[in-house]
């Protein structure tokens, strides 16, 4: 909150992911430590276990590579740079928040998979996380989006514009996709 640049909308991005991965693990801890799993059950709770934390070190590891990224190319605007310093400062800049995307593309399939699995008493605590991943999502994208008029060739404008579109879409999809599932199964429990 504090008036500087950073941290900006990509690291906010990230910290709401890793929110949205705290309830995950959560979860995943909650239903790994039931006394009467079966061996598959404790295995496939490990194994999401193990990939949540995972996810939690990419989504801290690229909250501070956004921050970075951003002060080097609010640094390069400041001073007026130009040419390849510049464009390698933005295209970073650009890349820190489309990896986010990618990473809560993942995220987003490991609620899924959790949601299939979980007790119905914890299927809103994952509706919450994926709506916090969702809106991480295009959280980021925003933040790219914003970087795309400082690239200097049409081309790698094209092509970026290509990257966020598609990581966007692929967001929305997904977090509708387990949202639905999410909501199918409480509102199965609820009539049963």
């Amino acid at each position: 909150a504090r008036a500087r640049p950073d941290p900006g909308g990509g690291a906010a991005a990230a910290y709401s992911a890793g929110v949205g991965m705290a309830l995950l693990t959560k979860i995943i801890r909650l239903e790994k430590s039931r006394p009467y799993n079966e061996e598959s059950q404790v295995t496939f709770w490990t194994e999401k276990l193990a990939e949540t934390r995972r996810l939690v070190r990419i989504f801290q590891r690229l909250r501070q590579a956004d921050v970075e990224a951003y002060l080097t190319m609010a640094q390069a605007l400041s001073v007026r740079q130009q040419g390849a310093n510049l464009q390698r400062a933005v295209e970073e800049a650009t890349r820190c928040p489309w990896q986010i995307m990618g990473q809560v593309l993942v995220a987003l399939d490991l609620i899924g998979e959790a949601g299939a699995q979980c007790r119905n008493h914890l299927l809103s605590d994952l509706l919450v996380a994926t709506e916090l991943l969702g809106g991480a999502l295009q959280a980021a994208y925003h933040i790219a989006a914003a970087n795309l008029p400082l690239i200097n060739t049409t081309l790698r404008q094209r092509e970026w514009v290509n990257r966020l579109s598609q990581a966007s879409h692929q967001g929305l999809e997904a977090t509708l996709r387990v949202r639905s599932q999410l909501l199918a199964k409480a509102h199965a429990a609820i009539n049963a």
